[in-house]
């Protein structure tokens, strides 16, 4: 089995990423479970984009990974929060927002024009369907299928973004 640039780079850091994670950590037997959760991590956003330094980027999420799991432990009320924590989001979930919200635009930009207008008076700018309407000079049937057709087009397009996301969503087919 071929492994990539990452996992090459990764496999050659292990110890040194075991070694940084214990001294971050108050819990020894924790350690491999926060590395494992970061080389996964690490491996999944490498089958998404090129990471330069996969060694670096290791040692970051293992940081958010650590960090996780003492917000995690507060919330039950089991655990103290550790010094390196902060309100901040952490730094593999802003990257993911970011590429998200990427493909959401990219999604959004390949509507129709007359969809896109309709979603974004919609749901950006609040307006009801009834001023859509009046405001396009279109019935106030016509905004309601150019919505759904919108939903629908953008579920498909962001459709892995949306698995598991939401239990609550509805498909439009």
């Amino acid at each position: 089995m071929l492994m990539s640039k990452a996992g090459n780079s990764l496999l050659g850091g292990m110890e040194r990423l075991r070694s940084y994670v214990r001294k971050r950590m108050r819990d020894p037997d924790g350690v491999e479970d926060v590395v494992q959760e970061a080389l996964v991590r690490v491996m999944e956003q490498e089958r998404r984009q090129a990471i330069e330094h996969p060694l670096a980027y290791a040692y970051r999420v293992a940081d958010s990974v650590i960090i996780a799991g003492a917000r995690q432990a507060q919330r039950m009320g089991d655990a103290e929060i550790p010094d390196l924590m902060c309100d901040l989001p952490l730094a593999d979930e802003v990257l993911d927002y970011r590429q998200r919200y990427e493909r959401f635009e990219a999604a959004l930009a390949r509507l129709t024009p007359a969809r896109r207008t309709v979603f974004r008076l919609r749901h950006m700018d609040g307006r009801s369907r009834q001023e859509i309407a009046e405001e396009l000079g279109l019935s106030v049937e016509a905004v309601k299928k150019h919505l759904v057709r919108a939903m629908a087009d953008l579920a498909l397009a962001l459709e892995d973004d949306l698995d598991g996301e939401s239990e609550g969503f509805k498909r439009y087919e």
